[in-house]
């Protein structure tokens, strides 16, 4: 938690307040769509319960239509004279009842069938039928065999039973005379073409049920229904039913609709998980989800837009303050608002520019300071007592035949000779070859000579005026970090001073590892121990002007070269304007 703290402080201003925005915005609108979809998956649950109440009781009406087509057929034959004749009829002889039969009895029971495809058969079980006829004329002991008269009460209305093994629904009504059972008419239809509205409805998570008065299940389509322990019947939604006190609602998992036939008492239940609805709630959440996505990336890019816009300036004064740690005096930040940063910037350009008056009264009575201490340097140093040492030394190693020491010794006496060049600023470029020609032979002793030198120079330049020791940092540099790195392979390294025109070049080129453009451009700026790179990029652009510096160009691999490019004017031409 606290590395997270941490970071959260270390972040920029831009992305703090970026983020800051972000969220400020990006809150209330997740609350509205939270708001929003809350409210828009009640309207979804609530549309669904009453498209399940709405499809169940069309589904109902359209059983009733039937029920109610099929008790009408019920009533017009329990009521028609020639059926009331037959029944009455009980002395009849056997060709008068077959002529009977065949032309009263047999139309009214058959044709029905070929209007109502439903219709099985219609039978009429009477007292005064001796013989039974087909099937449409039975004697009434004959009931006794069939599977509903168990179920028969004692009743003149119809009464509609189901079987669902031999997929028969049949409606029978007892006919009596002076309250004696005298006949049944019983209507046989067909379970499934009752049933059949319910099932272009059952789909998956769906199922429905029908139960008759007594409660018992008459029909049922719940295949696609399970719960933890599998499959269910309806059983067990009729007995969940009975306990759950909450309306429309079964236990945690399921809604149900209901509604009762008004024809034949039965009721019709329609029962659908509530995953199934949460479906429908999921799909509009992912319908939703696009337009959350595009709020977010507008408010992002908003927060951006906005977040650059009030921090613009302020990272400006940061880059230009940083760039005045690093040496720079430059103020390059402006505003002109009457805000905090406005004052605040205009505030640090005052600062600056009296900084700045300030370091050049001082740099110059400190430049002044060093010329004078530099003189008395160079006066407590007496060349003639040194090099009549070096001389000294130099004999006495060629007395002992040390061919080496001499030569050090040789190499140590010019290069002291050509850096001290009597007091003087600024030497020729020749005197400036002598000198780093002097330390590399010193440099190729110490390290066994295992590298190499390459010069190449113009002598039409070898009057041209540079400051003293110009190049032998250069070359020291490109030695220590350079060549004295160098793991592999020939180390090389070419000295190279160039006319071009109005301006000569002098470059120092290593076969090195190199390093990477942003190092190589920093090693001006960075103030080393000794007297490195940056000292030297300061005299040329105090002697010279800003257009004039060292350059460096290396890539990691490729070695390093170091280019310092000044304008020609010769020795002639400083003793002129003496």
């Amino acid at each position: 938690m606290r590395n997270l703290y941490q970071k959260i402080k270390n972040m920029k201003y831009r992305n703090k307040l970026r983020a800051l925005l972000v969220i400020a915005s990006l809150v209330p609108v997740l609350l509205i769509a939270l708001y929003s979809h809350m409210r828009m998956s009640s309207f979804v649950r609530q549309r669904e319960m009453e498209d399940m109440e709405s499809l169940l009781e069309q589904t109902r009406e359209n059983i009733d239509s039937q029920i109610a087509v099929y008790t009408s057929l019920m009533n017009y034959l329990t009521y028609s004279p020639d059926i009331e004749e037959i029944i009455r009829e009980k002395n009849m002889d056997n060709y008068s009842a077959y002529e009977k039969y065949m032309k009263v009895a047999d139309p009214l029971l058959t044709v029905p069938k070929s209007y109502h495809d439903a219709i099985r058969q219609i039978q009429l079980f009477a007292d005064s039928i001796k013989v039974e006829h087909e099937y449409t004329l039975v004697p009434l002991q004959k009931t006794e065999e069939k599977w509903w008269n168990a179920e028969l009460k004692d009743d003149v209305r119809i009464q509609w039973m189901v079987d669902r093994d031999k997929k028969e629904v049949v409606a029978v009504r007892n006919i009596y005379d002076n309250r004696v059972l005298a006949a049944v008419l019983c209507l046989t239809l067909d379970y499934d073409k009752i049933f059949q509205p319910f099932y272009g409805m059952v789909e998956d998570e769906t199922g429905a049920a029908v139960t008759d008065g007594r409660g018992r299940v008459v029909y049922e389509n719940i295949a696609n229904m399970k719960d933890s322990r599998g499959n269910i019947s309806s059983e067990f939604f009729l007995n969940e039913m009975k306990k759950d006190h909450v309306l429309k609602e079964i236990g945690e998992n399921y809604f149900y609709a209901k509604s009762t036939s008004g024809e034949n008492g039965w009721n019709f239940y329609l029962f659908r998980s509530k995953e199934a609805i949460a479906g429908e709630v999921k799909q509009l959440f992912l319908e939703e989800i696009p337009l959350i996505f595009l709020c977010t990336l507008i408010v992002f890019g908003l927060g951006t837009v906005f977040s650059r816009l009030f921090t613009r300036k302020i990272e400006e004064l940061t880059r230009n303050m940083d760039q005045v740690n690093h040496g720079s005096r430059e103020v390059t930040v402006s505003s002109d608002c009457e805000d905090e940063v406005g004052i605040l910037v205009r505030s640090f350009r005052r600062m600056m520019d009296e900084i700045n008056r300030l370091i050049d009264e001082v740099y110059v009575n400190k430049i002044a300071l060093k010329e004078f201490e530099l003189k008395a340097l160079q006066a407590q140093i007496n060349p003639h007592f040194l090099y009549n040492t070096l001389s000294a030394i130099n004999w006495m190693a060629i007395r002992s035949n040390q061919k080496e020491i001499s030569k050090v010794t040789l190499a140590l006496s010019t290069f002291y000779r050509t850096a001290l060049s009597k007091g003087e600023d600024m030497v020729t470029v020749e005197s400036c070859i002598r000198n780093v020609e002097a330390y590399l032979e010193i440099q190729l002793v110490m390290h066994d000579n295992d590298f190499k030198v390459q010069w190449e120079t113009d002598t039409s330049v070898k009057n041209e005026m540079v400051p003293k020791l110009l190049l032998q940092p250069v070359v020291e540099n490109a030695l220590e970090h350079g060549l004295d790195v160098k793991e592999e392979g020939e180390k090389i390294m070419k000295i190279s001073i160039l006319d071009e025109g109005e301006e000569f070049l002098m470059a120092v080129t290593d076969n090195g590892p190199g390093m990477n453009p942003e190092k190589a451009r920093n090693l001006v700026t960075y103030q080393a121990k000794g007297y490195g790179l940056k000292n030297v990029n300061d005299r040329i652009k105090l002697l010279y002007g800003e257009e004039y510096g060292v350059k460096i160009l290396s890539h990691p691999g490729d070695g390093t070269r170091v280019e310092i490019r000044l304008p020609k004017k010769t020795a002639a031409e400083r003793e002129g304007r003496a």
